[in-house]
């Protein structure tokens, strides 16, 4: 090619841009008439050169062409439920009771703060010669503010006396609350477990009631124990009305004030908190509350996706012990706690001891911001991939009116159901068999491939050795076929 520094003439650079595209096009038509010569795709015979002419190959090749894009189409449709919508539930009712955990029973009163333990409990007390008795009994209303959303904090500063004589004693504000506030023996009297009697407070592993604290402050609770990190809970292996947990119980309230108590029902490792069921009893009452347990479960398939795909955790995924969904929640709203206010609320479970406790002057900045505390957002915190929740159904009747469910000999009939604060409760499992709600894959990915081949093959009557045939000749034989046109060219130069 001759270099005189100029570009070559317009007709020349299309001579040439048609010299390089001619082997191209060349090939692409070769390898078309040799793919529609030797391929078994249906429909495709029709396309050969001494098959079809003009219009019937328009037609045809139209056919084909929107048959194409239909396939494409419900392709796509299958790929978005496949990977959008990749889990089923369904439910079945084959796993026993006895393989489910009885739930824990927390029973609460609405009144965290007792005058009448306040009273006793500032004489036992080491109080400075400074500080008044009435000032330091004071102080404890403010307890208030870590459980009541409406609370208004006194125009008074007795908690600073208050905080100071706790200090002086080495008491925590947890020891103090637990003092104040109505405990397990003012709640509960008798208990039974069916027809057996035992003692309410005794040392046992399941069969007692201890001091807990929920959402609510204070409170005693059954087959719960959070300080117990081992504790593992039992199940019954009984039902109906004359199975499960029974007791007669006091309201524990002040003198001459009617509150009622909240018994709430809910997973015996988890911390009680606004979302338990929750029922309220008062005095003079027989309640049966009848407790529907319910298991979510996930087959292995749901397990071997990704986290948010199957949008559940399994203690592996942390590398946890035991993974709770309530207690990733419980840490993350007490570090949210502590980043506005410092401090670890006492009613919360311990995490560690590198948070200390909120005193009564802390009350203000957790007053202040309680809503925002009790909505803040967990994203990271999701569901067990294995869990069990529990329904409640109540009703009661009222003992002035109405006889015993219990006849008088009875172990259950005593002296306690004369006295006029006094109440019987019954917690039991409704059902022999609980309802297991199971997760599966809408489809696997031999399901998924299974389909695909179905859509193809209906559409163009292809199947996996036709998609290998079409690649090998777009790509090798299209490839053999430009090179047989690109030495078919003769030599030219620019002139």
């Amino acid at each position: 090619m001759k270099d005189n520094g100029k570009w070559p003439a317009p007709g020349k650079r299309i001579l040439e841009r048609k010299r390089r595209l001619g082997p191209l096009r060349a090939a692409i038509a070769s390898t078309f008439w040799e793919y529609t010569e030797r391929t078994k795709v249906s429909g495709m015979w029709l396309l050969r050169r001494q098959r079809t002419h003009g219009l019937s190959r328009f037609i045809w090749s139209s056919v084909l062409l929107q048959l194409l894009l239909l396939s494409i189409y419900l392709t796509l449709l299958l790929w978005l439920k496949f990977y959008s919508y990749p889990i089923l539930n369904t439910i079945s009712n084959d796993l026993s009771i006895t393989d489910v955990a009885f739930p824990g029973v927390t029973i609460c009163s609405p009144k965290v703060v007792n005058t009448e333990r306040v009273e006793r409990y500032v004489k036992t007390l080491n109080i400075p010669p400074e500080y008044a008795l009435a000032d330091v009994a004071a102080g404890f209303e403010f307890l208030n503010a870590f459980t009541d959303q409406s609370f208004e904090p006194p125009t008074h500063e007795s908690y600073k006396v208050t905080d100071a004589v706790l200090r002086l004693n080495n008491v925590s504000v947890w020891e103090a609350a637990m003092a104040v506030s109505p405990g397990c023996s003012d709640y509960v009297k008798r208990c039974f477990w069916g027809h057996t009697e035992f003692q309410c407070n005794q040392s046992h592993e399941y069969l007692s009631f201890i001091p807990t604290t929920a959402y609510l402050g204070p409170c005693c609770s059954f087959n719960y124990n959070p300080r117990n990190s081992s504790y593992v809970p039992f199940s019954s292996n009984i039902f109906g009305m004359d199975g499960g947990l029974t007791f007669i119980g006091a309201e524990g309230s002040e003198r001459n004030l009617n509150t009622g108590l909240i018994v709430l029902v809910h997973h015996p490792m988890d911390y009680v908190t606004e979302s338990a069921s929750s029922v309220t009893i008062t005095a003079r009452s027989e309640s049966f509350l009848e407790v529907s347990p319910t298991v979510q479960s996930s087959s292995t398939e749901v397990l071997e996706l990704s986290e948010r795909k199957r949008d559940c955790l399994i203690s592996d995924d942390l590398r946890l012990r035991n993974y709770r969904q309530a207690a990733c929640m419980l840490s993350c709203q007490t570090e949210a706690i502590v980043a506005k206010c410092g401090c670890h609320p006492y009613l919360l479970p311990i995490v560690g001891n590198q948070f200390k406790e909120c005193n009564l002057n802390d009350t203000f900045c957790y007053s202040a911001n309680y809503d925002n505390f009790k909505s803040v957002r967990c994203d990271q915190c999701l569901p067990n991939c294995y869990d069990v929740t529990y329904s409640t159904l109540s009703y009661k009747t009222d003992l002035n009116q109405h006889q015993f469910s219990f006849s008088i000999d009875s172990p259950l009939s005593s002296q306690e159901l004369l006295n006029r604060d006094s109440f019987v409760l019954r917690v039991y499992l409704a059902k022999q068999v609980v309802p297991v709600i199971r997760k599966v894959t809408v489809m696997s990915w031999i399901g998924l491939l299974s389909d695909l081949g179905g859509i193809f093959n209906l559409c163009l009557g292809l199947s996996m050795i036709s998609v290998v045939e079409f690649f090998y000749y777009c790509i090798y034989r299209f490839y053999v076929n430009y090179q047989l046109q690109k030495g078919q060219l003769p030599r030219k130069a620019w002139q």
